[in-house]
């Protein structure tokens, strides 16, 4: 049987706080019921004593947010049953001691080198803010094991393909000479990009909070104070990823009903989106979704062809998947 183990204690924690947070589980004794053990060795899951098996973990995400579940099943490494047999290269090590030291220490000042290397603070362009839009809308960052920094973006792996696999790879091999690495899984597609320079300009120039960030992230002030363009540009980027597109096509409308979304769990953003819509006369209304939830999320809708019209005059789409279905309204 396979175990697992997370990137880290704080994904771990967090984890566990998650599903104390979304499930009607609220007690550790009933948790350790639902997958099949015994309090005393879930306390040792949850503090790294003992790795976690891989069917017992697949039952705990179950509990897990469903919007969550794809960053902690993406943030874990899969060990074999006789994982332990490393322990025999400790032995080794005493062996070779002088020659494992050495690599250490090469590795080290490789480790120093910035692959990709680039100025954190250049100037705005509208490409950098559709990059941070669909940062804020389906992005993650984080920095794992003291070295390796993670910008991650999920997607719906057939929808979302065309947008990732052309327009939002073009734009970080044009800002940041990277071309970002795509995986296609079951579970959806996922654009990571390795790179310090990264995570560095994401989160001390932007203030885009690593790991989970849907409660809390907000527009940048920087992006606020700029121009109309590069706030546009960035609002195209967020509705790209969080947001969608929806036609009724019920008999008692001569013509589809038009409906353009954002959800977001975070209420400080949904306020600046509204701000920004406003501005541009863009009428909307707020709704608040899953209120069962201990975690509500809310959702803006513009609703009807001639709001419609106006979003997509000062704002609009890149991503295909949304784009395409308003085709009709050019005829």
């Amino acid at each position: 049987m396979q175990r697992i183990q997370f990137l880290n204690k704080e994904i771990l924690y967090q984890f566990f706080k998650e599903i104390r947070l979304n499930s009607q589980y609220n007690l550790w004794e009933k948790i350790a019921n639902f997958i099949g053990t015994n309090r005393s060795m879930l306390d040792n899951y949850r503090n790294a004593k003992i790795l976690l098996p891989y069917d017992k973990f697949e039952k705990l995400l179950s509990l897990v947010a469903q919007d969550q579940q794809s960053f902690f099943s993406h943030n874990i490494v899969k060990k074999e049953a006789n994982w332990g047999q490393i322990i025999g290269g400790r032995n080794a090590y005493k062996i070779n001691k002088i020659f494992f030291e050495e690599g250490r220490r090469m590795s080290k000042l490789n480790s120093s080198k910035v692959k990709y290397d680039f100025d954190i603070n250049m100037p705005l362009s509208e490409q950098l803010c559709e990059f941070i839009g669909v940062i804020i809308g389906d992005g993650c960052t984080n920095k794992y094991n003291g070295h390796i920094y993670q910008t991650q973006i999920t997607g719906d792996k057939t929808l979302d393909k065309e947008y990732y696999s052309n327009n939002f790879s073009l734009i970080c091999k044009n800002i940041f000479t990277i071309y970002p690495k795509i995986g296609i899984r079951s579970s959806g597609i996922y654009i990571n990009l390795y790179s310090k320079r990264i995570f560095e300009m994401l989160t001390e120039r932007f203030r885009i909070p690593r790991g989970i960030k849907c409660y809390t992230v907000v527009i940048p002030q920087e992006i606020l104070n700029a121009s109309k363009e590069m706030l546009t540009a960035t609002l195209r980027g967020m509705f790209n990823t969080d947001g969608g597109v929806g036609l009724d096509k019920r008999r008692s409308y001569k013509k589809p009903y038009i409906r353009i979304n954002y959800t977001s769990a975070s209420p400080a953003l949904i306020s600046q989106i509204s701000k920004v819509l406003y501005s541009y006369h863009i009428p909307h209304s707020i709704h608040t979704t899953n209120k069962n939830n201990e975690h509500t999320a809310q959702q803006i809708q513009i609703n009807g062809e001639k709001n419609v019209r106006i979003f997509m005059k000062y704002i609009g789409f890149s991503n295909p998947r949304h784009s395409q279905k308003l085709d009709f309204l050019n005829k």
